[in-house]
């Protein structure tokens, strides 16, 4: 590891400072099970939570087959973490060996758990699989609650309620509104660097399925590098920011996207081709996916498998075949989010993911304290809840000033909106674009909000609190 890689990170040390001054701590109790991206940014948030109290013994992970790092994963087990190895998927095949290794970790965990004096498990997930997946056993030993970081966790709890609490960073307002510019940003790099080797997506047609934060984002890009961009959204109410309004156009359904663009980038979060394929298309088309695992374009891969000459780059693992239904189609990174493509030990450089990483942080701190106040009744284990505006408000705002310390100018470097920007700078902006929103169906958990708020900023919770 370079020695960059060891200097501190500002988001997680703020964290660890507030830690101290309010006396939290994990606990020696608390174990926690977690399916991450086997990157450096994994390390820096297990070795953050190690120092808040969370014992690294106590903490079992799972990675992906597409973005596992083996130095990252040596590192991880050389600190006491147990990693379980990622079996090889068959093309589009991801989400079966993955359950499998899911249904591994939790075997792993509790047989090694049930020897230690456990009492309460944070599951720490991306894509919702493992905690869906939970055994009866775990749920009936130890009080459990998740925090989710992917909208496609976020779909597969609609249909699969969580049997308990979930802290919800996947549509938290950073997550959605700061970090989703930073990876789409990162994704048309790759596009450039690696599958164009240098040159730029110039003048293309470019198609976006999903126009949720990443597929925004790719939107812009793509926009500023004088392409034609379409997308296509199930959804009859997406919303299109003002940004984007009159620069981008929507095609009626995912057949018209397909026969009018020249790259197509899935960013649905879900599995857009299912009972769909197959389907016309421009000739040459090239599938790039922004989503997770190979959900996106999965129908595609299992039936071009079936045909002749079906190839795999091995040093790209980009899928080129002949026989589509229109002829010629290229699938790059084997249909797996090509933000991965380099395997390296990061796929966005830590020093900036840090916003992401800090909020699970942030988010694991609150996922402890609501167990402790389901132990002591002042609150349900049950429902999504949203991520403590206040804390994200906090990560944000040292994010910034360790952004501009470091001489990076976000709005140059991401594409953000003046306006965007401005309006972060009021505490509404954070609830406004956080789910779930309070309503009829979801009151955000007062005690643990308020837990949350003495977190951050202990003195000002006391002065609030003799004021009342």
């Amino acid at each position: 590891m370079s020695r960059s890689h060891s200097f501190p990170l500002e988001v997680p040390q703020a964290l660890l400072q507030c830690a101290a001054a309010s006396h939290f701590d994990f606990g020696e109790d608390t174990a926690m099970v977690a399916v991450q991206h086997m990157l450096w940014q994994t390390v820096r948030l297990f070795e953050t939570a190690s120092r808040m109290g969370l014992k690294l013994k106590n903490i079992f992970a799972l990675g992906k087959v597409y973005s596992n790092s083996p130095p990252v994963i040596s590192t991880l087990r050389n600190m006491g973490v147990t990693v379980i190895t990622s079996t090889i998927p068959a093309p589009g095949e991801f989400h079966p060996y993955f359950e499998r290794d899911i249904s591994e970790l939790w075997r792993v965990a509790g047989e090694a758990l049930a020897q230690r004096r456990i009492k309460r498990l944070l599951v720490l997930d991306d894509a919702g699989v493992s905690i869906t997946n939970v055994p009866a056993a775990i749920l009936g030993r130890y009080a459990v609650c998740g925090v989710e970081q992917t909208t496609r966790g976020m779909v597969l709890f609609e249909e699969k309620p969580p049997p308990f609490a979930v802290i919800s960073w996947a549509r938290a307002a950073v997550k959605l509104k700061i970090a989703g510019p930073i990876f789409s940003h990162f994704l048309i790099e790759k596009l450039n660097t690696e599958f164009l080797r240098g040159e730029s997506l110039h003048r293309k047609h470019v198609g976006i399925i999903g126009l949720g934060s990443i597929g925004r984002g790719v939107a812009e890009v793509a926009l500023k590098q004088r392409n034609n961009v379409l997308f296509y959204d199930p959804d009859p109410h997406v919303h299109v920011p003002p940004s984007l309004a009159g620069r981008v156009s929507r095609t009626d359904s995912l057949g018209e996207l397909m026969l009018r663009c020249d790259y197509v980038f899935g960013c649905s979060g879900r599995n857009p081709f299912k009972d769909k394929w197959p389907l016309s298309h421009r000739p040459g088309i090239k599938l790039l996916s922004g989503s997770s695992g190979d959900q996106e374009f999965g129908p595609i891969i299992r039936d071009l498998k079936q045909k002749p000459h079906f190839k795999i780059a091995s040093n790209t693992w980009d899928i080129v075949s002949e026989h589509g239904p229109s002829g010629p189609i290229h699938i790059a990174y084997l249909g797996y989010p090509y933000s991965f493509v380099s395997r390296g030990i990061e796929a966005v450089a830590t020093s900036i993911v840090q916003v992401d990483f800090g909020g699970l942080l942030a988010a694991l701190i609150q996922a402890r304290l609501l167990l402790e106040e389901c132990e002591s009744g002042r609150e349900q284990n049950g429902g999504i809840h949203r991520v403590s505006p206040k804390a994200q408000r906090f990560i944000y705002e040292t994010w910034v000033r360790a952004m501009k310390n470091r001489r990076i100018d976000i709005m140059d470097r991401f594409g953000y909106e003046p306006d965007l920007l401005s309006a972060v700078q009021h505490d509404d902006w954070f609830v406004e674009n956080t789910e779930p929103r309070a309503g009829e169906h979801y009151r955000p958990a007062k005690t643990v909000e308020e837990l949350m708020e003495r977190f951050i900023c202990p003195s000002h919770f006391v002065r609030a609190r003799g004021q009342d």
